[in-house]
């Protein structure tokens, strides 16, 4: 913490792969453990600091019946603004 303050920064923040883990996470929460992710593209905006809460929420976007596909759009929005902005695409079970 004290050398991010050193460099200006109120804190350490967390990184893109912190960020894509809890990406990954959210989706699954809804779609179960068997769907396959098949792309995942995000996009960081404001910084995650620790102590800070971030919110998900998503939509799905596009639906493939013949193929079970599903694109889900998604935020993760901190006191800052969206962290995380992004699209998913998955197959579901």
């Amino acid at each position: 913490a004290e050398a991010a303050r050193a460099l200006g920064s109120p804190h350490v923040f967390m990184n893109i792969l912190t960020t894509n883990g809890l990406v990954q996470r959210f989706i699954e929460q809804w779609a179960g453990p068997l769907a396959q992710f098949t792309a995942l593209k995000i996009k960081l905006g404001a910084p995650n600091y620790p102590g800070d809460c971030m919110t998900f929420s998503g939509s799905v976007s596009a639906v493939d019946a013949h193929t079970r596909s599903v694109d889900v759009t998604l935020s993760g929005k901190n006191s800052m603004g969206n962290h995380v902005t992004g699209t998913v695409s998955l197959v579901l079970p």
